[in-house]
């Protein structure tokens, strides 16, 4: 379960933010209200909202609805709400990319050593055997039962949320915070960040993307009025001989030899999930294809090859500051 680490801090009126742990990583959440006590409220309701979303999404607890699901052996296991939506998203992903976004990597990610959850907490992953062939989006069966969700995951698949769950977490924390009352929210968990409604700067959300090619001179800063950015990186999570971005073609974690590799992209979208569909699917395509996947489809976004030479979409320059 996340755990706050910072108390509310007082930025002003109607305005407040907060830092806790939240999927294995930092949540950063940052709400304008019209007073004081509903931001104080607002950021209350985001911590749990976190919370909750973390105990059925991740593969390290085992009483979460991802954990029974994948340990369930092909038998139908009841979901809540937001497991169904997240499951839905994880579909879309995988038929949008044609693959590149593959949500039955967990048996690879395991393998290659990402099995112990690393918000230090001792946490190990659920098991994840090899499937019977290759999975697709068949392989996932949802029903609705007497007001009910199960789901079965068949052919011996097994599913991980990855990144698109820190970014969807980072959705449905800042809509459902601006249905509560919130003027505007940007909410961050661990980097995918979804921002909505007014923003303490007028020209709009000010976002900083923490870059590796030049660590020293600082970050590259975007200005949005809503939407999402997401990074993705194969630096973000790393063991001794891998990472945790695995390119489905070989089951393995992207090469990073190559001179078409990409170590870092930050995708800019409407919603937090789809940018970090889009961040991880270039990060497997490769600097070759990578900026013409991101056009089709009327994003932006910067990238970063392996030897640290920056790459700007388009789109990108108009977000720039």
């Amino acid at each position: 379960m996340a755990r706050a680490e910072l108390a509310l801090v007082a930025t002003g009126p109607a305005k407040g933010e907060v830092r806790f742990a939240a999927m294995g990583n930092t949540a950063h959440v940052m709400v304008l209200a019209d007073d004081d006590a509903k931001v104080s409220s607002l950021i209350n309701a985001a911590r749990d909202c976190a919370a909750r979303l973390e105990a059925v999404w991740s593969r390290f607890i085992p009483t979460s609805d991802v954990y029974r699901l994948n340990t369930a052996r092909g038998r139908a296991v009841r979901i809540s709400s937001d497991t169904e939506v997240l499951i839905r998203h994880l579909l879309a992903a995988f038929d949008a990319t044609e693959g590149l976004f593959d949500p039955f990597v967990l048996p690879a990610l395991i393998q290659a050593g990402y099995s112990a959850s690393m918000s230090g907490d001792g946490g190990h992953s659920c098991t994840a055997a090899a499937p019977h062939g290759k999975p697709s989006s068949a392989s996932v069966y949802i029903e609705s039962v007497e007001g009910e969700t199960w789901c079965r995951l068949l052919d011996g698949a097994t599913i991980d949320p990855g990144g698109l769950g820190k970014g969807l977490a980072a959705d449905i924390i800042a809509e459902r915070l601006m249905l509560g009352g919130a003027t505007g929210v940007l909410v961050s968990m661990g980097g995918d960040i979804r921002c909505i409604g007014d923003s303490p700067d007028a020209a709009g959300w000010v976002i900083d993307i923490e870059t590796e090619c030049h660590p020293v001179l600082g970050s590259s800063t975007i200005v949005m009025k809503s939407g999402a950015i997401a990074t993705s990186s194969t630096h973000a999570k790393r063991w001794h001989g891998g990472h945790h971005v695995i390119d489905p073609a070989t089951m393995l974690p992207t090469d990073e030899a190559s001179a078409f590799s990409l170590r870092q992209s930050s995708v800019i979208a409407s919603t937090a999930a789809w940018a970090e569909v889009f961040a991880t699917a270039t990060l497997v395509a490769g600097a070759a294809t990578a900026g013409r996947l991101i056009e089709s489809r009327g994003l932006a976004a910067r990238f970063e090859r392996i030897d640290g030479r920056p790459i700007l979409t388009n789109g990108f320059e108009r977000y720039a500051r």
